[in-house]
């Protein structure tokens, strides 16, 4: 049970909150800042507990695991066992847990993911949740037998189907890796393929198969709720360029502007606010490149411009 004595000095909403996302440390963490410091603890609980549990932009699904993934990118292991838990709890699917955290391959390489696994592993053997797994696990080709390309074809860009480098591009490497990146980056995808490819044929082919082929086309969670992840995940460690890639595709895939502003809001309280703030200006330059910035406000995309 909460200690009744900070439940009272801090409110309840507070605790109904904290203990939501992390079962395990919340009461700790209170404890250990209120020795401390207790108007911190208040500006704490205020900002990055209680205020992101009353927004509605992100559904609870959606924010569990933006949090996993970013606690994954992070290396932030406590965090991330808190995290997992709460989502099991809120009933996210197991499965769908793991692929956030195996996703996380891509940008923060098995450095990043191998600590986090053992984390999920140790989770999922106490709950008893390992037979589960092993029955909602894909097949050794993921989804290769089930992908069309004639459907697939339909969500390329026509600029990059009649692009040059196109056809030499999918006889050297297949329309099952080459296809997936068409349709997830238009008009970018070709761009970085043919400059790997332009340097080493070999390693352009593992790379396009492992990633696109591969991690991208596994369809365990949807691809709006995944780039929304990938967005997160990218934040976590500054990564912007990928970032702004991915805010595109999120939005492409069904996000809303709310939706990405959202996880770049979130992003603030565990990572600071100078990665949002350079995180918004790349929002904000999409959203005025597609002639969108009223939809979220009319802002000006960066903050510089407004200095006097």
């Amino acid at each position: 049970m909460p200690d009744t004595s900070l439940v009272a000095k801090y409110g309840p909403a507070a605790f109904e909150a904290g203990l939501k996302l992390q079962s395990k440390s919340f009461e700790q963490r209170v404890a250990q800042r209120d020795s401390l410091d207790q108007n911190f603890t208040k500006l704490w609980l205020d900002f990055a507990v209680i205020g992101p549990n009353k927004r509605a932009a992100l559904d609870s699904r959606t924010r569990l695991l933006v949090l996993i993934g970013q606690y994954t990118m992070a290396k932030s292991h406590d965090a991330l066992e808190d995290t997992v838990r709460a989502a099991i709890a809120a009933g996210v699917k197991v499965r769908e847990i793991l692929e956030i955290i195996l996703q996380c391959v891509v940008y923060g390489g098995h450095t990043t993911v191998d600590p986090a696994i053992q984390v999920f592993h140790r989770i999922a053997e106490e709950l008893g949740l390992l037979a589960e797994l092993k029955k909602s696990q894909l097949p050794l080709d993921g989804n290769d037998r089930t992908r069309s390309y004639e459907e697939e074809r339909k969500t390329w860009h026509p600029d990059d189907v009649a692009d040059p480098r196109f056809t030499g591009l999918m006889e050297r490497h297949g329309w099952l890796a080459v296809g997936r990146g068409l349709t997830m980056r238009p008009l970018h995808h070709l761009n970085i393929l043919a400059w790997l490819d332009t340097m080493d044929v070999e390693y352009a082919n593992q790379w396009v198969k492992f990633c696109y082929q591969g991690m991208y086309a596994r369809g365990i969670v949807d691809d709006k709720t995944r780039l929304l992840c990938m967005v997160g995940d990218c934040l976590a460690v500054g990564e912007l360029t990928n970032a702004k890639g991915h805010m595109r595709g999120a939005m492409r895939n069904g996000a809303s502007p709310r939706e990405v502003m959202e996880v770049i809001f979130q992003t603030a309280a565990n990572f600071g606010m100078p990665p949002m703030q350079h995180a918004l200006e790349k929002f904000l330059e999409i959203m005025a490149e597609d002639g969108r910035l009223a939809e979220v406000g009319n802002p000006t995309p960066h903050i510089e411009s407004m200095a006097k």
